[in-house]
């Protein structure tokens, strides 16, 4: 059964092991024993769908559900283990480092201060969260907290993937009028947000980083809606380009009951997803 993250790519297969195997006969690219991993590699589909495929040293071969992101931001980057990763996307043309000056224990900062125009000798913070790396390899592994040392990317790929069905709105009017977007229930987020649960839960001491994941809540206000079609397998998906805490680019199914459009918004559990462009050899895609 191919789980919900690789239908929102059309990698849809009769097995998983189909899938792979499609995927390596197709030219997937990787290295083997190297820095904690037996097996670090990926399919690129000219759509724009990633597979990585990943088996760390004593470890099952895993994918990971990847995509080509158009949309860059600089930031610091460490991993909790393996895959998972803290990012920090930060203010473009500002020098390293964090603010700490508006910090809301949300797991990402609001826009506002930095609009705001107020002085802070420090960077600014536009978004945390916890995400997938398909390009771990290009990041510090922390050994716990207290020893983290970020490495700064400049052009670090942001994206998402949907692991579960989206609520599509047709406007930000629409959502704010729903009961989510009109806080008629317990919790709810503006449109644009980007809410990363398993960071708040460590930053309240009820986790550890070993327990968490990279399940996020979104809302997204679509910018740019494509139809592509993985070549991989034939079937089509939808790559979303739109406004979170920070621009990213969201993988859709295409299959939906209601396709969205530019100005909806859509709501959805994803997997942030970030890479620093090993599989693109550096190169920025559209």
């Amino acid at each position: 059964m191919i789980s919900f993250d690789l239908h929102s790519l059309g990698f849809d297969a009769p097995s998983l092991d189909e899938l792979v195997d499609s995927a390596l006969a197709a030219g997937a690219a990787g290295v083997q024993h190297v820095a904690g991993f037996d097996i670090l590699a990926a399919y690129t589909d000219p759509s724009g769908a990633r597979l990585g495929l990943i088996k760390p040293f004593d470890g099952d071969l895993d994918t990971m559900a990847s995509l080509v992101c158009p949309t860059t931001h600089p930031a610091e980057v460490f991993r909790y283990r393996d895959t998972l990763a803290q990012v920090d996307v930060l203010a473009p043309g500002r020098p390293a480092g964090l603010s700490r000056s508006a910090l809301d224990g949300s797991g990402v900062l609001s826009g506002d201060t930095i609009l705001s125009g107020r002085a802070d000798p420090e960077p600014q913070r536009l978004a945390r969260f916890l995400a997938n790396t398909d390009d771990p390899l290009e990041y510090p592994l922390s050994s716990g907290p207290g020893s983290d040392q970020p490495k700064r990317i400049e052009h670090l790929r942001v994206g998402a993937v949907a692991t579960d069905f989206p609520k599509i709105y047709d406007s930000e009017e629409a959502y704010g009028h729903s009961e989510e977007g009109s806080m008629g229930q317990e919790l709810a987020f503006s449109a644009g947000t980007l809410i990363s649960p398993w960071l708040l839960e460590i930053s309240a001491g009820r986790a550890t980083r070993d327990q968490a994941s990279a399940a996020t809540q979104m809302t997204m206000v679509c910018q740019k809606v494509q139809r592509r079609t993985n070549e991989l397998t034939g079937v089509d998906w939808l790559r979303v380009i739109g406004k979170t805490s920070v621009p990213m680019t969201l993988a859709l199914p295409a299959d939906l009951p209601h396709t969205p459009h530019e100005g909806s918004v859509i709501s959805t559990t994803v997997t942030p997803v970030v890479s620093s462009g090993t599989w693109e050899a550096g190169k920025v895609w559209n």
